[in-house]
């Protein structure tokens, strides 16, 4: 990894869909996490990751100081069920810390306040059952998440980069996502391509010439 310049690499995935990484590569994908309300732009940035282990969630307040602007925050809340540990307030100390965006393996509340907000927070779910302030054991900061859905197992760890849209959320090594890349990027600029001939001849009313070339 010494070698990958995480940074170039953050900033050039934000210009590739998530769609456009799936047509090639299924290492990665959370298939049943997706974004609150309409997300229009992909969000890329670097995972920090925090794993709960009781209702204890100060864990995350830790997380949301130490982490850098452009981060993602990427919280395994498995053991908390249908309790949501991620609200709107939560949501305004990201903002403040400049993060990228929020990925949680649970359930969020406060989806409407969230989206007048403007912040990108993906998960399983949404619910009106929180957490609340507990003594029993803590969350980890940094330690490995272990995601499964169905028979697919994925690792996520601190110093992945998140890549999401409103289609859905990959993680991937920076060596997977350095692989990816120029194939990524020549799909996308082969679909986008494609896309706006359609369109602008969608738009003039011009299909049947775009068909007849």
């Amino acid at each position: 990894m010494d070698n990958i310049d995480i940074e170039t690499l953050v900033e050039s995935y934000k210009d590739i869909a998530t769609s456009t990484i799936g047509h090639l590569n299924e290492r990665g994908y959370l298939p049943d996490i997706k974004a609150l309300y309409p997300c229009t732009h992909t969000i890329a940035g670097k995972i920090v990751t925090v794993v709960l282990n009781s209702d204890n969630t100060e864990v995350i307040n830790q997380a949301l100081i130490q982490a850098q602007p452009n981060d993602v925050l990427c919280i395994d809340a498995q053991v908390l069920g249908n309790k949501a540990c991620w609200g709107a307030l939560r949501t305004c100390a990201a903002i403040y810390e400049k993060l990228a965006g929020v990925v949680v393996i649970g359930q969020a509340t406060d989806s409407l306040q969230i989206q007048q907000l403007g912040f990108s927070v993906f998960a399983q779910g949404v619910s009106a059952v929180t957490t609340f302030k507990s003594n029993d054991t803590k969350g980890v900061l940094g330690a490995d998440i272990r995601y499964r859905f169905g028979e697919q197992s994925t690792l996520i760890r601190s110093g992945d980069i998140a890549i999401m849209d409103n289609d859905g959320v990959f993680i991937l090594s920076p060596e997977v996502a350095q692989q990816l890349l120029p194939d990524c990027q020549d799909k996308h600029q082969q679909d986008e391509t494609k896309f706006q001939l359609f369109f602008e001849a969608y738009q003039n009313n011009q299909l049947d010439h775009l068909f007849r070339q």
